[in-house]
């Protein structure tokens, strides 16, 4: 009969002096996007181009995040398009600028598991499309031509489109971090402007993801 120990030997880790766990851990992560930062802009510096990742943050905090990436010297960058005018009492006013691809914020870094394990310590960081080990990664060229469209307008909202999706079609995405993927309409559009939540297969599992109609192509 094996006999189960009720009490243990020794202290718990951490307990002896005033080290919270939270404040060890921020300085771990702040440590390994120091040294990312670093790595990255040497690669830089040499004429090499570290690839671009796609970090999930929360709706709504993407520039907070770039920020805070910029501050520690990481390159990031969340394209933006003019939003949705509103009309009221005759007057048109013009939308407010927002992401183009919600929820979503572009990182430029060294392919390294450890360092982008450490952009999950930053405030409003959800994870790295793909994980940390195997990452989706988005070419340099790719994050330059989506910019460059997002700035000439393609993605703005009212800007019309010649495109009417039914719930359940299969598109293609044209654009972006999610360039030359299949996906199936999840929200119907037939308005020829504004956005289309649409259901993208990645790692086995299906992710729902809010995209301009512009940037989706009919199969």
């Amino acid at each position: 009969m094996i006999m189960q120990r009720s009490t243990f030997t020794g202290s718990p880790i951490a307990l002896h002096g005033h080290d919270r766990f939270a404040d060890r851990m921020r300085r771990i992560t702040d440590g390994l996007l120091d040294e990312g930062a670093l790595v990255t802009v040497n690669c830089r510096i040499n004429g090499g181009k570290a690839p671009w990742f796609a970090l999930r943050v929360w709706t709504g905090r993407e520039k907070d995040v770039e920020k805070a990436l910029d501050a520690i010297g990481i390159r990031s960058l969340v394209p933006m398009r003019k939003g949705p005018d509103h009309r009221r009492r005759g007057r048109v006013i013009e939308g407010a600028m927002m992401p183009v691809i919600h929820g979503y914020v572009l990182v430029q870094m060294i392919a390294s598991a450890e360092y982008l394990a450490g952009l999950l310590g930053v405030e409003h960081a959800i994870d790295v499309l793909g994980g940390c080990e195997r990452p989706m990664r988005v070419s340099d060229a790719e994050v330059s031509r989506f910019n460059t469209l997002a700035r000439g307008g393609t993605y703005d909202w009212e800007r019309p489109v010649d495109l009417s999706l039914r719930a359940g079609e299969a598109v293609w995405i044209s654009a972006g971090p999610f360039c030359d993927r299949k996906a199936t309409v999840v929200t119907p559009n037939r308005n020829g402007r504004g956005d289309v939540v649409v259901s993208i297969s990645i790692m086995g599992g299906e992710v729902p993801v809010t995209v301009p109609l512009a940037l989706l192509k009919k199969l």
